[in-house]
């Protein structure tokens, strides 16, 4: 009975765990829209401000790996509560911070306890009823990319009117708001997947999963590739729409966002299409759908409205193959599904450096164009990896579709 009273109230669940997810993952955004800010603040140039913005995606990444892992062994509603309390502290505690080293190790700090979302995923799996398990994956991923984008805007905007410090406060009270709410959604315990190993093996057996997991491997390097595209021209874009011929104002610039987060918002209908078709054929419908977006952009990154069009398409098209590919490695290891994810979401950050660290180095050569063009090599590389991935899956007997 407590089985079906769950899942007659999943729909309720999903949406607290997403808003959650978003409000989570939005934190690590914060500093990229507020740079300027933060460096007139701490009297550094904007240069040496970025390794502020650096140290909270460092501390996202070995978050993941290091922490992570742990939700096999500890139920996820302990954990989350612990690392919702801690970050909110960390969150205050960056606010009061003083000097740009004092401030990056505070957001390192943030970043390294802001993994919720990547905690949320795997369990929301487990718990999900057998025929929404693809629409609860595209749910969350799609609320990370409301967060992401939602995050970027409502700090652009307060950031004027308040300061940088009273930005982290605001935050941090949305953090702790969110924890009655998640602990009533994550109720329900769910197998624990390594429950009697030790960290250390714990973080060696998911290192793993990389010689064990063919489906983790294809679908990583596919989403690095697209990680990579998306975070390289998004890194640039205040950049670009600050500069020749638009010279917008870094408000307007940050409240392009709302781009993301419309992208963000259809996201969760790609589940729809992973649950009825399996989620290799909607990676691959998606990375077509990349490719071209981001050749667009090569064309148009002058017409504001042709631009606008193909980010949207770019952004939703990333943010569904994640979704697919995240679906793929969860379903494809479901006795380590925290693990593979782990490992999943090591990547995806990985390439999401390897585009930040690239869109500038090719903004500065040719502009937007050239950082376009550089994605079109980026997503190019995953569309050829895909008839590869497509068709090992089929010599092993994946599955491909998941209809219920």
């Amino acid at each position: 009975m407590t089985h079906e009273s769950d899942r007659s109230t999943w729909g309720s669940r999903l949406m607290v765990l997403s808003i959650a997810a978003a409000i989570a993952v939005s934190v690590i955004y914060l500093p990229q829209p507020m740079l300027s800010t933060l460096a007139t603040s701490l009297g550094t140039d904007t240069a040496t401000a970025s390794v502020i913005a650096t140290a909270v995606q460092i501390g996202y990444a070995a978050g993941i790996f290091f922490l992570v892992p742990l939700s096999e062994r500890v139920q996820p509603r302990r954990q989350i509560t612990m690392q919702t309390t801690v970050l909110v502290v960390a969150l205050l505690t960056t606010a009061v911070s003083g000097g740009v080293v004092g401030v990056a190790l505070g957001f390192l700090a943030v970043g390294l306890v802001a993994n919720i979302a990547q905690l949320v995923i795997p369990a929301a799996g487990k718990l999900a009823p057998k025929n929404k398990k693809g629409t609860t994956t595209s749910a969350l991923v799609g609320a990370l990319l409301c967060g992401i984008f939602g995050g970027r805007v409502l700090s652009s905007v307060l950031v004027d009117v308040m300061g940088w410090r009273w930005v982290l406060v605001v935050f941090a009270v949305l953090v702790a708001l969110t924890l009655p709410a998640l602990r009533w959604a994550l109720r329900r315990d769910v197998e624990l997947g390594a429950a009697r190993s030790a960290y250390g093996p714990l973080l060696w057996s998911t290192l793993r999963l990389v010689w064990t997991s063919r489906p983790l491997v294809e679908s990583a390097l596919m989403q690095f590739f697209a990680f990579a595209t998306f975070n390289s021209i998004w890194t640039v874009m205040t950049l670009h729409l600050t500069a020749a011929p638009f010279h917008w104002s870094v408000l307007k610039a940050g409240l392009f966002g709302l781009i993301g987060l419309a992208a963000g918002i259809v996201t969760p209908f790609t589940g729809r299409l992973i649950d009825r078709y399996g989620p290799l054929p909607v990676v691959g419908g998606f990375l077509v759908l990349l490719v071209a977006a981001t050749l667009a952009t090569v064309f148009d990154p002058t017409v504001i409205w042709l631009f606008g069009i193909s980010t949207f398409l770019l952004t939703w098209a990333n943010q569904s193959m994640q979704a697919a590919n995240q679906n793929r490695v969860l379903v494809s290891n479901p006795d380590s599904a925290a693990q593979a994810n782990t490992l999943f979401m090591v990547f995806v950050f990985l390439g999401g450096s390897f585009g930040a660290f690239m869109g500038p180095l090719a903004f500065g050569i040719g502009g937007m164009r050239a950082v376009a063009a550089q994605g079109v090599v980026f997503t190019a590389v995953s569309l050829i990896a895909w008839p590869f991935a497509r068709t090992a899956a089929r010599r092993h007997g994946e599955a491909v579709a998941s209809r219920a």
